[in-house]
């Protein structure tokens, strides 16, 4: 089918995970003042898709919220004192977006803040954080990087920027910076503990995919890094910006105007209240029935989902597979996929069991008599024309059958 090939084609092009590694600054420099960063959690999809758009704002619009959404908001840990400051400065983007935090101590949240004394300063970019369970954290907090008021200001504003769907702006293709990267590389790994990996996923990416916003890149941004002079060729330099700039402003206004409708509309889906995946014998068929259970809504735009299981060996190793029907970029999977329209909510093995079924032979794995071990990793991608988004990753489940 075309549109599979399409999704094979991008997949192939893509390195995806689902979250980034919280990256706690382990510094050995005395001097450093603050950790230098966050390391927000997102499905990071590298696509090699041209964007030739002369100017726009850095926002993932796939996974903003509703417009004019109530997004509840619980804290996991921290002082009373600690909390009333961060409720205070996360309301400073209420002013401008229709969206408002409704802080609460017992029942489900959309966003869950962990304060502590280490894991560094990240957050899952925007409705994102749905798919996280209920008992996990999606933003954190270091509270010895917030030895000044400024400090914690800039922190809060900017996690909390993630957290309604905005990027990390020099990830701009068109910010012009001309980074001497083995100076960064040097240092970061010097001052912050940083490996290469990190530094690349964390300043050198860009994003590709045209998400016609219409801002511009903005260096004021709060959500832009801090870029010394050191660290570039041309001296080009972006200092720690502590409020949100006139170009914040403008980009969460368009993204959640409060007089009308948002213009730039994509679908956005959520898959939310995975608990596991049921893997049975299928003798019948000579094969494996696999039944992931989860909710999803969709909202936007209709577009394209695909439910996908891959398919791992007892020791943690992807079972590759060249060609045919069961695989995906090599790796053994089995797949179904349908067109969901607008404001759904679908369930699948939730309200009747065993109603959703991905299926794969025996012959598609290498199934040997008596005992079998593998694991089975369950993801959910959206694909909206060219581009594709990653809705959820689960853990890998171990299951073993014993084929006579």
């Amino acid at each position: 089918m075309k549109h599979m090939k399409i999704f094979t084609f991008l997949i192939t092009l893509c390195l995806i995970s689902f979250s980034v590694t919280a990256q706690k600054a382990k510094s050995k420099n005395k001097k450093v003042v603050q950790k230098y960063g966050c390391s927000s959690e997102v499905p990071v999809a590298k696509m090699v898709i041209e964007d030739t758009t002369p100017g726009r704002g850095l926002a993932d619009n796939y996974y903003l919220w509703d417009n004019g959404k109530i997004i509840y908001v619980k804290f996991l840990s921290g002082s009373k004192s600690m909390q009333d400051k961060v409720k205070t400065i996360a309301k400073e983007w209420e002013k401008y977006a229709n969206i408002k935090f409704h802080f609460v101590e017992v029942g489900p949240s959309h966003i869950r803040i962990n304060l502590d004394d280490k894991g560094g300063h990240n957050s899952v970019i925007g409705s994102m954080a749905v798919s996280v369970p209920q008992d996990e954290r999606t933003m954190n907090f270091d509270t010895t990087d917030f030895k000044t008021y400024a400090a914690m200001y800039r922190t809060v504003l900017h996690e909390f920027g993630h957290a309604i769907g905005l990027l990390h702006e020099h990830y701009s293709p068109i910010s012009g910076i001309h980074w001497n990267k083995t100076a960064v590389y040097n240092e970061l790994k010097q001052t912050q503990g940083w490996t290469k990996e990190m530094v690349d996923v964390n300043l050198f990416q860009q994003y590709n995919i045209n998400y016609t916003n219409g801002t511009k890149y903005d260096p004021r941004s709060i959500m832009h890094y801090p870029v010394f002079a050191r660290w570039t060729t041309d001296g080009y330099n972006v200092n720690w910006n502590n409020q949100l700039s006139s170009g914040d402003i403008e980009l969460i206004s368009l993204l959640y105007p409060k007089n009308s409708e948002r213009q730039n509309e994509v679908p956005r889906f959520t898959v939310s209240d995975f608990t596991n995946i049921k893997v049975t014998n299928n003798d019948a068929q000579q094969g494996i029935s696999i039944y992931p259970s989860f909710n999803i809504s969709t909202a936007g735009k209709s577009a394209r989902v695909y439910f996908i299981a891959f398919f791992y060996d007892a020791e943690g190793n992807p079972i590759m597979k060249e060609g045919g029907s069961y695989n995906i970029n090599k790796m053994t999977a089995t797949f179904k996929s349908s067109v969901l329209g607008v404001n759904k909510k679908l369930s699948a093995n939730k309200l009747q069991p065993n109603d959703f079924e991905l299926f794969i032979p025996y012959s598609e794995l290498p199934v040997a008599k008596g005992k079998n071990n593998f694991q089975v990793e369950f993801r959910v991608y959206l694909l909206d024309d060219k581009e594709l988004k990653i809705l959820y990753q689960s853990r890998r489940s171990v299951f073993n059958f014993i084929k006579s």
